[in-house]
């Protein structure tokens, strides 16, 4: 019976055996070998380094021919070994004992021994052991053979299997040997052991980064980053040993010192015990797109800066524009009613009329910018349709009569009049639709209808039709008539003039309140536009406070009003405005010398310019109201129209905002609204919901533009303060102090103006006159004010407790 090295069993059951037999033996070597006519090999083996020896070396040379254990005590005094040049040198063996490993036929096919290099013999005990423990390492390479012989015949059940699947193998080994092809044809390839050495790289790899394989190859993963990407290096490679699959755009360094980017997967290849023994990393150079994107980005925020200094352009020119607009029709304003003869009447009224028109044409490019910049703010307030539809109607009325044409409108029974939404925006919008109606009709009329097309949840959805009798509109124009300067015809603009825009801002503003616009038209027939919008249903009967006419510029008593504007023109303007109604104007033509008059004097009223060398509207404004403790009322005026400033001027602490060009009319009835001369709550709006206690938060609300956090905060401190000055007018009035019941009157206003409460009493107690100090009615007065500031607490206090 003939064994092989290789039919042995496997090597740890081997070596497990030789230390033991090692302990036993107390020897420090110890070997299981395996014997042919040339040499000896060391199948398991320990205080040896050496793995085979010619057999004429040997000692087991003689043990493989006995069947009985050889013990040689001193090599030195054996015959047969003393020359033996492991003998012969230093420390060399002394002591040896060995047994052959027989075989179930019989033949020795090898030994178990140990050996010392101190002389020694084996005691009973060990010896025997030895004897067993050769046994036990023949029964191993019997079992080991047997086992060989099992797996030839499990081989032989397992041959047919494997072929039945050799076929579908090869096919997926044919689609991932193609694959692997085409990913390094197109893709480059780097194999890393698992701490980032790199081992492997292709041809496609080394094009991108530039460098030849001899250069990579046993170079780190971060050979080839930047000093910013060697940072992480670290934990990138600890989290790829265990396992985890990485990808994305990443950053590496060419070979030339420019930058590469590449679009890039770092795959773990685990063995079956599930430990990474390499990381495959494939590879896509992306740099000329990262360098389009970067382009693109780039190209985009140039557009976006310049798109910013187009509004800031429009913004100033703007500026410029309206200001003088502002002074022509202020002063146009004043001379008609002054002016007694017809002829130059006739004169002034037209220079209004081109005034007026200008004036519509910048609104409708600044209208186009704002919408642009997304800077359109849509109101909800409380409404009647009927008197919008009214005003519109008022405003082109006399346009229709000068061409002697019929204008008219009709909203249908069902339709809602008290309604809630942005009236001035629909008011834009029929103007538009309107005025274009008219520009373009010489004969017939036009006409509004208003017709309700769905009521539901509160909510009433409106259809508005303006038809007219005029030129009509070409069947290819219509797909393009609420675009930007679009007009019929090219000689539409020399003929009617006009910008373009009207149309297409109203289809912006209907489109925002989630509504829908259409046209229907025929050439030489005319035009019919459409549009529908959405609006929420008032819950009350609506109740226009607003003041106009004589009631809005007809004040109980002058005020002292401090007007800080660095225009000449403007200021002109504004005292000739208010010195005819009798109010005493100090004038700052700059931001510190405002700051200067409002240390020196205590005013009713502020008129805040918003562009002012040296301070504008904004830092003066802060000075007062931050550094002064000044509550006068301020109101901002400015001709900007872009940069949403309304909100931005009660952010700032201003009371309320008027925008140039403003009329007479418009100027006197916001001093009287925001004095409280008009009997009024004094709120700017004039006409928002109250709650129970006659109060509005509406302004509060506005000036918070929606921080909760303020609202509380100006809230407790209007508590803390009312109480405050209810016990100074007390004291005030029991003392009979005049200045003193006028003063706190005064500051009280600004408090209530701050949450719209009625200032009816207030303006009473403001006004006193020192002959009745004693009369009853002031009593009543007071008595009355302090149950209305009890009730006003309690509102507020409720108020508060909504914000925990």
């Amino acid at each position: 019976m003939s064994y092989n090295i290789l039919d042995t069993p496997y090597e740890e059951d081997f070596d497990g055996l030789v230390k033991l037999i090692s302990i036993i033996c107390d020897v420090p070597v110890a070997i299981i070998s395996m014997i042919d006519d040339q040499r000896q090999w060391y199948k398991a083996k320990t205080g040896i380094d050496s793995s085979e020896m010619p057999i004429k070396e040997t000692f087991c040379q003689y043990t493989v021919v006995q069947d009985e254990l050889l013990e040689i005590p001193d090599a030195r005094l054996d015959e047969r070994v003393k020359n033996n040049p492991h003998v012969t040198i230093e420390e060399g063996i002394r002591f040896y004992a060995g047994m052959p490993l027989k075989a179930s036929n019989g033949h020795n096919i090898g030994t178990v021994c140990v050996a010392d290099s101190k002389p020694r013999t084996l005691n009973k005990n060990q010896k025997t052991a030895l004897k067993l423990l050769t046994n036990q390492a023949m029964l191993l390479l019997e079992t080991r053979k047997k086992n060989v012989k099992l797996g030839d015949e499990l081989e032989f059940q397992l041959e047919q299997k494997i072929k039945e699947n050799q076929r579908q193998l090869l096919y997926q080994e044919t689609q991932y040997n193609n694959l692997l092809k085409a990913i390094r044809k197109s893709s480059g390839v780097i194999e890393f052991n698992p701490h980032g050495v790199i081992e492997r790289v292709n041809t496609h790899f080394l094009n991108i980064v530039g460098y030849g394989k001899e250069e990579l190859v046993g170079q780190h993963h971060s050979y080839l980053l930047g000093e910013e990407e060697k940072e992480n290096d670290e934990n990138f490679w600890k989290s790829l040993r265990h396992g985890k699959f990485k990808s994305g755009r990443l950053r590496r360094k060419h070979k030339n010192g420019s930058t590469v980017w590449i679009q890039a997967t770092y795959n773990p290849i685990l063995d079956l015990d599930e430990n990474v023994i390499k990381v495959i990393k494939i590879a896509t150079d992306i740099t000329q797109e990262i360098l389009a994107e970067k382009a693109l980005l780039q190209a985009k925020e140039q557009a976006e800066a310049l798109n910013i200094q187009k509004d800031n352009f429009i913004a100033n020119v703007s500026h410029e524009i309206r200001t003088p607009i502002h002074a022509i029709l202020g002063f146009t304003e004043l001379l008609l009613e002054q002016e007694k003869d017809n002829l130059r009447k006739s004169y002034l009224q037209s220079v209004k009329t081109a005034g007026d028109n200008l004036l519509f044409i910048i609104n409708d490019i600044l209208d186009l910018s704002k919408l642009e910049a997304g800077m359109i703010h849509l109101e909800e307030e409380q409404f009647n349709l009927q008197q919008v539809v009214k005003n519109v109607f008022a405003i082109l009325h006399l346009k229709a009569h000068q061409k002697k044409i019929k204008f008219d409108f009709h909203i249908n029974s069902g339709v809602p009049l008290d309604l809630k939404g942005d009236k001035n925006r629909l008011s834009q919008i029929l103007i538009n639709f309107l005025n274009n109606a008219l520009k373009f009709t010489a004969e017939g009329g036009v006409d509004l209808k208003v017709e309700l097309i769905k009521l539901a949840n509160n909510e009433a959805v409106l259809k508005f039709k303006v038809r007219d009798t005029g030129i009509g509109i070409p069947p290819e124009k219509l797909k393009v008539i609420f675009e930007r300067f679009s007009q019929a015809e090219e000689s539409t603009f020399r003929k009617f003039g006009g910008t373009g825009l009207g149309l297409n801002i109203s289809k912006h503003l209907i489109d925002r309140q989630g509504g829908t616009v259409e046209v229907s038209s025929e050439p030489g027939e005319g035009s019919c536009f459409t549009f529908t919008i959405p609006f929420k249903i008032a819950e009350k009967e609506f109740q226009d406070h607003t003041v106009t006419g004589v009631a809005a510029t007809s004040f109980q008593k002058p005020a002292k009003i401090l007007l800080c504007e660095d225009n000449e023109l403007n200021q002109r303007l504004i005292r000739a405005i208010l010195q005819e109604k009798g109010h005493e104007i100090d004038m700052a033509e700059n931001g510190n010398k405002g700051v200067q008059l409002a240390k020196e004097r205590e005013y009713d009223l502020i008129l805040m310019d918003i562009q002012m060398p040296e301070k504008d509207g904004y830092q003066t404004t802060e000075v007062l109201r931050k550094d002064l403790k000044i509550v006068t009322p301020i109101i901002a005026l400015t001709a900007n129209f872009m940069l949403a400033e309304k909100e931005k001027c009660l952010r700032a602490g201003m009371n309320d905002y008027l925008s140039k060009p403003f009329t007479r009319d418009d100027l006197l009835a916001k001093i009287n609204e925001c004095l409280g001369n008009n009997g009024n709550s004094g709120n700017y709006e004039g006409n928002q919901e109250k709650s129970d206690a006659g109060l509005s938060f509406e302004t509060l609300e506005e000036m918070s533009g929606g921080n909760k956090d303020f609202e509380k905060e100006m809230l407790s401190l209007f508590v803390k303060q009312a109480s405050e000055m209810w016990s100074q007018l007390e004291s005030a009035y029991e003392e009979r102090d005049l200045p003193a019941i006028k003063a706190t009157a005064h500051k009280f206003k600004t408090s209530f103006g701050i949450i719209g409460a009625d200032q009816y009493y207030l303006y009473q107690l403001e006004n006193v006159d020192k002959e009745k100090l004693s009369d009853e009615k002031l009593d009543i007065t007071l008595t009355r004010f302090k149950d209305q500031l009890q009730q006003i607490l309690q509102t507020v206090n409720t108020k508060l407790k909504s914000y925990l």
